[in-house]
Formats: structure tokens, C-alpha cells, sequence
């Protein structure tokens, strides 16, 4: 009966009932996507390293990533890699030759990261190939072709078929240096891709270190569902001379702004919470300073305050439970929208990709987000009807019933 006396006191005031429901709705829908909104700045920037740069996992010499000394290598990494390939969880894996050197055009000059790299693998699990802009990804030139990033091709003032000198130290520690032809030019908001990274053939740079077929780093990617940690423990297991790291431990940096997701999506629920409320009580303490007769006269033919208590509360978790299932279908409904065609940034591409973010967004949230959101309004609006609730039931029945 309680019910269904809140249920009819709801819309006995359609316009003031319609609003609270409508900024529950708004408040709901901003939530939803100003968390998606960052969640797809932080998913876009994540992904777009670990997928095109430092895959899933991992692997190196130990003393490798001290100093990146080339005679730091990963013995029969090759094999090694061939191995990981069959393991459950595992996508693909790649080796890698890394050194650091100088990289020069006829105008400029500038440090970077060389990396001889297996094509095929490469290709699957970096998806590099993809990246191409211009040129071709290593088809076309049969000697010496290299792969530079965007902004490295603009500030060494070069384009496809452009030569470049890379020096760098060899396997025995003497200077050495090849020419190389650009074959193609990557694009990535990656920073390290763009401007860091030297692309060459694994046998090019092999030839050059005099070190045979040796390799620095193996890269692996895993499966969507597949226990990272687990594979790492194996590897390390079963190749105690060699350290495999999560992309976790290999960028430290990225699990930080992981966690700190977290943190943000708690804080903008807060805040948007925080609003509702005192929407939430503005409006109630509305409908009960209106109702000061009815409810006086309520409490003077016999209900008690418990019961009057309990119904703005009834009533207040009414208008949620209205307002909710249409904000999360709004809200819902914009996410898969601009999940699927992105929001369109480009005219600030230059300043987000300076700092490694796509200008193409695409929000995302994770379903669990739906569930903690309703569960936040059902709270807030409990909380917001507390003191009007607590207001009602200070009513004197007969002061009440004598009121305008």
C-alpha cells in the first residue's frame, strides 16, 4: 500500500517529478561518457603502444636494458622465439637487433633507436605494415631499404627513396656505418615510432654489427584472455638465463595511468553524484514543504513517522529507478555511436599527437561501469531524500494541518 501511495505522489507533480528525472538522466549520461571520453583517450594511448611498440611481453638479456650494449644478446633467441610461438595464450612473437646510433641526411641529423627486425613476424605482432604512409614496407628497394617514422622523415628533411647514413658502434665496439634508402615512411602517434625508431632489414643490421644472427629482444603478443603473468613465469622457468617482462613491468608508466583510470572514474562519479543530490534534495524538500497539510494530516489520523519516513524515501528511489534505465540508455546509445565512428579531434591532431594520442577517439567503458552507475544513483538518491525525509517526519500533525 506504501507503494503504491509513492508510486501515485510521483506524478501527481508531473513537472517537477519530469525534472528531477531529466537532470538524473543528464547527470547518468555525462558520467557515462565523460568516463568513456577518458577512458578512450587512455584505452587509444595504451593500446597504441603495447600493439604497434612494446607488444604484451617482453624478452631480453638481463644487462641488455642497461645500457643497450650489443653484446648483451639473448642466446638462441631465435629458437627461443620459434619455441614461444607454440605456447597457449601466444599470438606471435618476434626477434629483434637493437642498437643506438646516429641516423644523418644530407641536411640534418639526429639520435635513434636501429632495430633489425623479421618482416613476417614483425608484421604480426606490431601490425608495422599497417602503419606504412608512404612508400612500402620494405618492398622495392633490395639493398639497404629502411623504415623511418613521420616526424623523423620531417625533421631530417628526407622522403621515400631519400638516403640516410646510420652510424652506430659495431659487435667489437668500433665505429662503423652503412647507407640506407628509405622505402618507407611510417605514421603513428606513437612518439618512440614517429620520431625514435630506425626500421631495418635483421640481416642488414646483423651484417653490419658483425654478429651473426644474433637478436636483443623478443617481443610477444598474447591473447585477448590470456594470463600475461603466467607466460612470463614459464618463460622464465624454462629460460632462467633470459628475463621476460609484462608490458607492465617493461613500461612502468602505462600501469601507473592504468590504475589512475580507476581513480578518475571514481572522482567524476562523485562529483556528478554530489549535484544529483542536492538536486535531488532541492526538489524533495519542494514536494514536502507543499504537503505540510496532507502529511500532517497523514500522521493525524495514525501513520507513523517511520512509515512517513520511508515513503519520501519510496518515492525518491522511484524517480531513480525511472530516470536511470533511460540515462544508461542514452548513455549507452552515444558510447556505441562514437565507438564506432569516433569523435573527430583532427583539428587539435598536432598538440595530441605531441603528446602520443590519436586524434580519432573512440570511448569506451566496461560493462561493470552500467552496473556500479546504477548502483550509485539508487544511492544518491537515497541520500538526497534523507533530509527532506528527516523534515517530514518533524512535522507536528496539528501545527500542520493549520498551515496555508
Amino acid at each position: 500500500m506504501l507503494f503504491k501511495i509513492a508510486w501515485k505522489n510521483v506524478w501527481r507533480s508531473r513537472g517537477r517529478s519530469l525534472v528531477v528525472i531529466g537532470s538524473i538522466v543528464v547527470g547518468i549520461w555525462a558520467l557515462l561518457f565523460g568516463t568513456g571520453f577518458m577512458n578512450g583517450f587512455l584505452v587509444g594511448y595504451m593500446a597504441n603502444i603495447i600493439n604497434n611498440d612494446i607488444s604484451n611481453i617482453q624478452i631480453h638479456n638481463p644487462e641488455f636494458k642497461k645500457d643497450y650494449d650489443v653484446k648483451y644478446y639473448i642466446k638462441d633467441g631465435k629458437e627461443k622465439a620459434a619455441a614461444v610461438r607454440t605456447w597457449q595464450g601466444v599470438r606471435g612473437a618476434t626477434t629483434r637487433t637493437i642498437v643506438s646510433g646516429m641516423i644523418s641526411s644530407p641536411k640534418k641529423a639526429a639520435g635513434v633507436q636501429i632495430r633489425g627486425i623479421d618482416l613476417t613476424n614483425e608484421a604480426i605482432v606490431t601490425h608495422l605494415d599497417s602503419l606504412v604512409a608512404e612508400g612500402t614496407y620494405f618492398v622495392g628497394i633490395n639493398r639497404n631499404p629502411i623504415i623511418i617514422g613521420s616526424k623523423l622523415a620531417e625533421n631530417l628533411g628526407v622522403k621515400v627513396r631519400s638516403k640516410v647514413v646510420l652510424t652506430f658502434n659495431d659487435g667489437e665496439g668500433n665505429i662503423t656505418a652503412g647507407a640506407f634508402r628509405v622505402v618507407g615512411i611510417v605514421k603513428s602517434s606513437s612518439i618512440p615510432i614517429s620520431e625514435l625508431y630506425a626500421y631495418t632489414r635483421q640481416s642488414d643490421l646483423t651484417r653490419l654489427l658483425g654478429i651473426g644472427d644474433k637478436v636483443h629482444e623478443i617481443a610477444v603478443v598474447t591473447d585477448p584472455q590470456a594470463d600475461e603473468q603466467a607466460i612470463v613465469t614459464k618463460y622464465n622457468t624454462t629460460y632462467p638465463g633470459d628475463q621476460a617482462q609484462t608490458w607492465r613491468e617493461t613500461a612502468p608508466e602505462l600501469a601507473v595511468m592504468d590504475e589512475m583510470y580507476g581513480s578518475m572514474l571514481y572522482v567524476l562519479m562523485t562529483i556528478i553524484m554530489i549535484a544529483l543530490v542536492f538536486g535531488i534534495v532541492n526538489t524533495m524538500l519542494m514536494a514536502v514543504l507543499e504537503r505540510f497539510r496532507e502529511l500532517g494530516m497523514l500522521m493525524a489520523v495514525g501513520m507513523n513517522k517511520l512509515r512517513v519516513f520511508v515513503m519520501i524515501l519510496v518515492e525518491t528511489i522511484f524517480l531513480g529507478l525511472v530516470g536511470a534505465p533511460i540515462g544508461l540508455f542514452v548513455g549507452w546509445s552515444t558510447l556505441k555511436y562514437y565507438a564506432i565512428n569516433g569523435v573527430d579531434l583532427s583539428k587539435y591532431s598536432e598538440g595530441l599527437e605531441s603528446f602520443g594520442y590519436s586524434s580519432i577517439l573512440h570511448p569506451y567503458i566496461d560493462n561493470s561501469v552500467y552496473f556500479i552507475v546504477t548502483i550509485g544513483v539508487v544511492v544518491t538518491a537515497v541520500i538526497g531524500a534523507l533530509y527532506p525525509a528527516w523534515k517530514a517526519v518533524k512535522l507536528k500533525p496539528v501545527e500542520a494541518l493549520h498551515k496555508l
